[in-house]
């Protein structure tokens, strides 16, 4: 679904007459529902790691420099692994783990064999620290999730399950009112919650093994 097709979901069950566009309605309930959407979003994002978020961040490495920008990361991102481009991993290790290392085994460049978050930059973009430091040009690549940015747009479609995200947007709006169409916020809250898990059930079936837990 899109943005519109979304607002105008939650308008409908809460009997409000639905609109053409998003942008510029006039409108303070369809405002708030608008607002309550990319809400419900959000919460639906950061409820599950969707199959349908996942994102990757390519990065070639230069002679002589350990830290590196994952470009456009600023928000709600989660990274499951960073590989080399030949499958062999760049393992996930703590920055008081690397820059002991690096104290210990000054001017080390060689290949990549381990990374911590450090830092980010000023648009919130974050910065990983690689060990050793590159010797030469690596193309490795980090692999995980990002949360897609607010709808704004009429035409903006929706990447997660639809359903969780119209029938919390529902809730919220009935939190707000008191009540819609003779339902109160807790019976939509129970009923967004089941199509939340019915939705996460679904994606994780996808990847089943993801979910397989061994004793190391």
């Amino acid at each position: 679904m899109n943005y519109l097709q979304l607002v105008n979901g939650v308008l409908s069950r809460m009997r409000e007459d639905t609109v053409t566009t998003v942008q510029s309605s006039g409108d303070v309930v369809v405002d708030i529902v608008a607002d309550l959407v990319n809400d419900a979003k959000q919460l639906v994002e950061d409820s599950h790691d969707w199959n349908a978020l996942r994102y990757s961040w390519p990065v070639t490495t230069a002679d002589g420099t350990s830290t590196y920008t994952l470009a456009d990361s600023a928000d709600r991102v989660t990274v499951e692994y960073v590989l080399h481009d030949d499958g062999g991993y760049v393992d996930n290790r703590t920055l008081q783990y690397i820059r002991s290392r690096k104290a210990t085994t000054s001017n080390a460049t060689e290949r990549p064999i381990a990374y911590a978050f450090n830092g980010a930059l000023a648009n919130g973009d974050k910065k990983i620290e690689l060990y050793p430091t590159p010797n030469a040009a690596y193309n490795i690549e980090a692999h995980g999730f990002k949360g897609q940015p607010a709808l704004s747009s009429d035409t903006d479609v929706l990447l997660v399950p639809s359903k969780p995200v119209l029938y919390w947007a529902l809730s919220l709006a009935a939190r707000e009112r008191g009540e819609v169409g003779g339902q109160t916020a807790a019976e939509l809250f129970s009923l967004a919650q089941t199509f939340m898990s019915d939705a996460i059930a679904r994606d994780s079936a996808l990847n089943p093994l993801d979910d397989i837990w061994t004793v190391m």
